[in-house]
């Protein structure tokens, strides 16, 4: 699956929606590193089961990106994005809404670009989350 730093927020929310969670570990270097509102997540593993206890419950989600900026050094990359999720009950009535600044860096492996390490800084938030628990506030 090749990509550009400029795509990877794309691919990571696309997966995220069809619930294709495993396929992360694709986008994820081994030792990534997420920082968001549950906190510091480190090592692919962890941040994938995050994404999955937060996402798989929702019958549906749609995650809006735009806004991506991509400034690459070489072998390194960070990328900066608007990230704005629409999470909807079983009758995908959206329930809950939010929007976030993702930022990540990135590392060329090989010809892969990977993420090393990110973070979702949340902006704001409307409505209730359709599951009960902690991830109330993370889009």
């Amino acid at each position: 699956m090749p990509s550009t730093p400029a795509d990877i927020i794309a691919r990571i929310f696309a997966a995220i929606d069809d619930h294709r969670f495993d396929d992360l570990r694709h986008l994820y270097a081994a030792d990534v590193e997420a920082t968001t509102v549950m906190g510091i997540t480190a090592g692919v593993d962890s941040v994938v089961e995050q994404v999955r206890v937060i996402h798989e419950p929702v019958p549906a989600t749609q995650h809006l990106i735009s806004g991506v900026v991509a400034d690459v050094e070489g072998d390194q990359a960070e990328v900066r994005g608007n990230v704005t999720a629409i999470f909807c009950d079983e009758m995908h009535t959206p329930a809950f809404e939010g929007s976030n600044i993702w930022r990540g860096w990135l590392t060329r492996q090989g010809g892969t670009w990977l993420v090393t390490s990110f973070s979702i800084d949340l902006v704001w938030t409307r409505g209730t989350f359709p599951q009960a628990g902690s991830a109330s506030t993370q889009a």
